[in-house]
């Protein structure tokens, strides 16, 4: 996105003069929305952000775990992975992964939340597969496991995919890398060789797509997850000799925004000599400091410690470059071949404008509250609809190409639970549960309650394993910030985060803002999404709770079933509409909820934990029954419904159906104030209302595992 008129003379009064080309460059990347969040950054500032359990933020949020810390951060790659997604996709892996490692943190866990469009169309399954090729490629090879996720498919994401990568690490609390760069101190550029792709690639990303997007591949950038591997052991030893004073990752916007935000960070100024630095191929100077090239991590040195970092990157072959070092004044100084090619004040080009921008609810928009009159359906029909959607189906296909085991922490895995539950230290039981989750429905229908419907189902999904929410990261997908009608989706998104996080004692502590998700061609932005992943610690991993149950149990529904269809897959599989309200958040009910949850499953009895979100009780009560089957009995069920389709396909939240012994349901009643409505065993899944069998599928398994894979 060209800097604007505006910004142009805003940059002129700063330097006081004309900026050269260089200059340019440099403003043109780090005054992007991708970089400098100039629209979103007054409305971010209303997220808590902190707790005492909050180490630092940078590159990666740092939570205290107890014996050790762990960093998270999740982040996008849209417009990369729509124009390419093999090499998109990958590359945000490799993007967070530094992140996390710029932290001193070891990545062990990997998380992906994918929102594509129809599938029914060529492009959306090229989309699929290439993305997924992508994250798979580049996780297994830098051995770091993909353990967990989240996919979705609505027709208004066929031409702009939403992509997110999350990455966890876990660092010894003795070697977090978070020192502060002092003058003197020396910049040394590691990892690949500096070339033209990703020119400008935080400026793709600040830009609505459009027809030829082929000629956007010059701002894509190529991954090389060999020397990511190798970057991960040189600076993981760097780190355990404490040779490393800081650590940032060249993401978007390359040497400019990294310079400028660790010399703005601090109070510093920086003189960087671009020809001292590895390049690819010959460059420009405003193409060296705006190159996003991948695998490059700047590393703040002290200057006697210099000999020894350079042993450790050349013993794992790491090329590497000293190309300048911090200085007292406050500028960033840019050299090429002697001469002196730019001058900018760290502070000024770092911090860039802030804008409040107008924000209103589009007219059309009320129309969406109004739900019609339904038409009667046949349940099992139904049943069988919800079941097969993409959206419920197995996503097997995706997460069996993941190598998910690596590392051999896993101990929850994809398909066997709400959250993937993994080991942090190999001598004590004690863990971390992570789930990341999307409902674009929601947010579209209401931002603020769809905002904070998304992180109560983050939330239900680390407890059903047994862990305790400590703290969330955001990605928030928007429209273009300039058009009052969209840009008060991601404002209102914002303020249901705000205020659900709160309410639950959860702290949102990180996140990214990607805005320009529209499809010049069709005229239509994308669905305004939230993506929310959630940490929570696990005493013991070896009694973690997964989304399933056994022949002869009971299933005890935890919660009340309100009359909530607005936005349910049933709505959209049978009717297909997406109307109406989302479900209301009831954020001290989850809480209280959530306790009685946690309190039950140190009873022996219990077998399985599932939270009830998508597809409501049916499809929850489907996935925990697979291979067994079950007879749900509707009138049991406690709530203000009035008909059966309300009992089944509701997604009201605050619910849990718990899978547990015959001798053992009372005290689990006793504890969380449920009852039973289910009977584990038959074969089919069956549903009874006022004593008579409504809806008897036996093909419901079948649904399930071969609604995906049919249409991919």
């Amino acid at each position: 996105m060209p800097l604007t008129a505006e910004e142009l003379e805003l940059i002129r009064k700063g330097l006081g003069r004309e900026p050269n080309k260089v200059e340019l460059a440099m403003f043109e990347a780090q005054w992007s929305e991708h970089c400098s969040y100039k629209s979103s950054r007054r409305h971010l500032r209303k997220l808590a952000m902190s707790a005492p359990w909050v180490v630092k933020g940078g590159d990666a949020a740092v939570i205290d775990f107890g014996k050790v810390y762990v960093a998270f951060r999740i982040e996008s790659h849209n417009h990369p992975s729509a124009v390419d997604p093999y090499n998109g996709a990958a590359t945000g892996v490799g993007g967070i992964i530094r992140d996390i490692l710029s932290s001193g943190a070891k990545p062990i866990a990997l998380l992906d939340d994918l929102i594509f469009g129809d599938l029914k169309e060529n492009l959306v399954k090229w989309h699929v597969k290439g993305v997924v090729k992508g994250i798979s490629d580049y996780g297994n090879r830098v051995g770091v496991p993909t353990v967990g996720g989240e996919t979705w498919f609505d027709p208004d994401f066929t031409r702009n995919p939403m992509v997110s990568a999350a990455c966890i690490g876990v660092c010894p609390k003795d070697k977090l890398i978070n020192g502060t760069p002092k003058p003197g101190d020396l910049i040394v550029i590691a990892g690949n060789y500096t070339g033209k792709d990703g020119l400008l690639g935080s400026s793709f990303a600040s830009k609505n797509l459009e027809e030829g997007v082929e000629e956007e591949y010059a701002a894509i950038q190529v991954p090389d997850p060999l020397m990511e591997k190798l970057l991960i052991d040189s600076i993981l030893e760097a780190r355990d000799r404490r040779l490393l004073v800081f650590v940032k990752d060249l993401g978007g916007g390359g040497l400019a925004t990294a310079l400028s935000e660790v010399a703005a960070a601090f109070g510093l100024g920086v003189e960087a000599h671009l020809d001292k630095l590895h390049l690819r191929e010959p460059m420009e100077a405003w193409e060296i400091v705006v190159s996003e090239s991948q695998e490059r991590m700047m590393l703040v040195v002290e200057q006697q410690k210099l000999p020894e970092l350079q042993k450790v990157l050349e013993k794992y072959d790491v090329p590497y470059s000293v190309i300048g070092r911090f200085t007292e004044d406050g500028k960033v100084k840019v050299y090429f071949k002697g001469k002196l090619v730019a001058e900018v004040p760290a502070k000024f080009l770092a911090e860039g404008p802030e804008l409040d921008r107008p924000y209103r609810r589009p007219e059309w928009h009320l129309e969406l509250e109004r739900l019609p009159e339904l038409p009667e359906v046949d349940l099992k029909e139904a049943l069988l609809k919800v079941l097969s959607s993409p959206n419920v189906a197995s996503k097997r296909w995706i997460y069996e190409q993941y190598d998910y085991e690596v590392q051999i922490r896993t101990v929850i895995k994809p398909g066997e639970g709400d959250a993937a539950v993994l080991r942090l230290l190999e001598d004590e039981p004690r863990g971390i549960a992570a789930s990341t989750d999307s409902n674009p429905r929601f947010t579209y229908l209401d931002p603020l309650l769809g905002a904070a419907d998304v992180f109560l189902e983050a939330y239900r999904n680390v407890v059903a394993t047994g862990g305790r929410p400590l703290a969330a990261v955001d990605q928030i997908d928007a429209g273009n910030p300039e058009k009052p009608d969209r840009f008060w989706f991601f404002v209102r998104m914002v303020d249901g985060l705000a205020w659900v996080e709160r309410e639950t004692g959860v702290p949102i502590v990180g996140g990214k803002v990607s805005f320009y998700n529209e499809d010049e061609v069709s005229g239509k932005q994308i669905k305004p999404t939230v993506m929310i992943t959630m940490i929570g610690k696990v005493e013991n991993v070896y009694y973690a709770k997964r989304a399933m149950a056994e022949e002869g149990d009971l299933l005890i529904l935890v919660g009340e079933t309100f009359p909530e269809l607005g936005g349910s897959e049933y709505l959209w599989a049978v009717h297909g509409l997406v109307r109406g309200k989302p479900p209301l958040p009831r954020p001290r009910t989850e809480v209280k909820s959530a306790e009685a949850v946690l309190e039950s499953m140190k009873v022996s009895g219990v077998t399985g934990v599932h939270d009830i979100s998508v597809g409501g009780l049916a499809v929850a009560a489907a996935e925990m029954v697979r291979g067994k089957g079950a007879t749900l009995f509707l009138d049991r069920v406690k709530g203000q419904w009035s008909e059966p389709r309300e009992a089944l396909f509701s997604e009201s939240g605050a619910r849990y159906l718990i899978a547990v012994r015959p001798e053992s349901a009372e005290e689990v009643m006793r504890i969380t104030g449920g009852i039973v409505v289910g009977e584990v065993g038959g074969g089919s899944l069956k549903v009874v209302y006022k004593d008579k069998v409504v809806a008897d599928v036996d093909g419901f398994e079948e649904a399930l595992e071969r609604g995906f894979e049919e249409l991919i």
